[in-house]
């Protein structure tokens, strides 16, 4: 999507508008848009879904769908512009995202499925089949595993058994499973703390106890929901190996939650006031400005061990705002702030969003075009170009890779390795290997290759 190209590996373009000839109407260029639609998605997936009252509660619920509809009006905004490319690939897989996150597996299946028409040999392609795959196999496993536990459930509750007691059990707990596996997470925690409450005498109970905190930490981030979820596991089954990994659970993050708290209390407190003031005015201030004189490095620390405390929590969204928070505000600090853009990058490309991978190391060459993670976010992001199967870009990536790498690094041979595959032309067709994996046509057939198909 976001072609890399050697000529422009220092200086890319900055994403902007297009004016006409007399500064008329401006057209936001399509991958300007797509990233205007990826912030307002992040900013519905970080409204949390728990408070302490129900009028919040439903506040944010308002808020969240408002964001996703926001979200989907540009996704099918470019959709309408670049209906048969890329762009609209990555618009449809997104779009698939927020129906699943509306539990509309019906319209998300058929987001999936105009990604396989397409580009049937594609990254997103691929992506969207096993999306599909995951929506029918868990919704087929919630219906007859529910069924199965209905039934076992009324036959134990008439005659009771050990047996029907364990089906009627498991049963109810792949229930919960599946609908973790479809990320409808308020059917998963309910069904979880149906069993713990139905069989609390199964081995599964403390399982399922123990799995509704995991969905508060580590899909939901809510530490205030998942707090009393890990501290019944401990209360209710104190003798389970789960109550122990609870209980150690707990302390650490208490801990790292508490650190991150001092640190943006002491963050707020080095804040130039008066800038903040002028700031709010319209008056311009530079991000050196913002800081107590002589704080600035200091900020910076906190920044980073807070992005890093994050990633300890295993919240990767709020790890990457630290450091883009830190990009920006404290761009002054040239090195902190590369390092910032190259973490952000890495974070990214280890949760899979490979585009945004990419995006972020262009800033990095964009804005720090002499930090020393130049060279490494030069292969990593023609790693994710491979990975989202652009080769003709990963190619372009491994070979810039070798011209600026000097000495033996841990990743020259291997960028060597993949450039001379990639070179190969098996059949003699005129099209090197890597072409032909793009197209999705074989080297190892002169009659299949890129303009006439399989």
């Amino acid at each position: 999507m976001y072609r890399f190209t050697l000529l422009f590996l220092v200086f890319a373009l900055p994403l902007g508008t297009i004016m006409g000839c007399g500064g008329g109407i401006s057209i936001v260029p399509l991958g300007a848009k797509l990233q205007n639609a990826d912030s307002a998605f992040d900013q519905a997936e970080a409204v949390p879904v728990a408070a302490d009252d129900e009028e919040t509660m439903k506040k944010n619920h308002a808020k969240k769908q408002a964001l996703y509809d926001r979200a989907m009006s540009l996704y099918l905004e470019v959709i309408e512009r670049d209906a048969k490319g890329k762009y609209a690939q990555r618009a449809h897989y997104q779009i698939a995202a927020i129906y699943k996150r509306r539990y509309e597996w019906d319209k998300a299946t058929e987001h999936y499925q105009a990604i396989v028409e397409l580009d049937p040999t594609g990254y997103y392609a691929n992506e969207a089949k096993s999306g599909t795959a995951n929506i029918r196999k868990n919704r087929e496993i919630i219906k007859t595993k529910r069924a199965e536990y209905q039934n076992y459930k009324a036959i134990y509750d008439n005659e009771p058994t050990d047996e029907t007691f364990n089906i009627a059990a498991e049963a109810l707990y792949e229930v919960a499973r599946a609908y973790e596996g479809l990320e409808n997470y308020t059917e998963a925690i309910r069904n979880s703390e149906r069993l713990v409450g139905e069989f609390a005498e199964h081995t599964r109970a403390a399982q399922a106890q123990f799995q509704v905190g995991n969905i508060y930490f580590y899909e939901l981030y809510d530490y205030q929901g998942g707090w009393p979820a890990f501290n019944a596991v401990i209360t209710k089954f104190p003798d389970s190996y789960e109550a122990s990994q609870a209980e150690t659970l707990l302390k650490q993050t208490a801990e790292i939650l508490t650190e991150i708290n001092f640190l943006k209390d002491e963050i707020d407190k080095f804040r130039n006031k008066k800038a903040v003031q002028y700031q709010k005015t319209g008056r311009k201030i530079t991000p050196a400005d913002m800081w107590v004189m002589g704080m600035g490095d200091q900020v910076v620390q906190n920044f980073q061990q807070i992005a890093r405390n994050y990633e300890k929590l295993r919240n990767y969204p709020r790890a990457i705002n630290a450091y883009k928070t830190l990009a920006r505000d404290l761009s002054y600090k040239k090195f902190a702030a590369a390092d910032a853009l190259y973490r952000t990058g890495t974070l990214y490309q280890q949760s899979g969003e490979y585009e945004r991978a990419i995006q972020a190391y262009n800033n990095l060459f964009e804005n720090a075009p002499e930090s020393v993670w130049r060279n490494e976010s030069v292969y990593q992001q023609a790693v994710c170009y491979r990975s989202i199967r652009e080769f003709g870009s990963a190619y372009e990536g491994f070979k810039a890779y070798m011209s600026i790498t000097k000495g033996d690094t841990p990743y020259l041979r291997e960028a060597e390795q993949i450039v001379r595959q990639y070179e190969l032309d098996q059949d003699q067709d005129g099209y090197k290997f890597y072409e032909e994996q793009e197209e999705g046509t074989s080297d190892q057939d002169a009659n299949s290759h890129p303009g006439m198909g399989n």
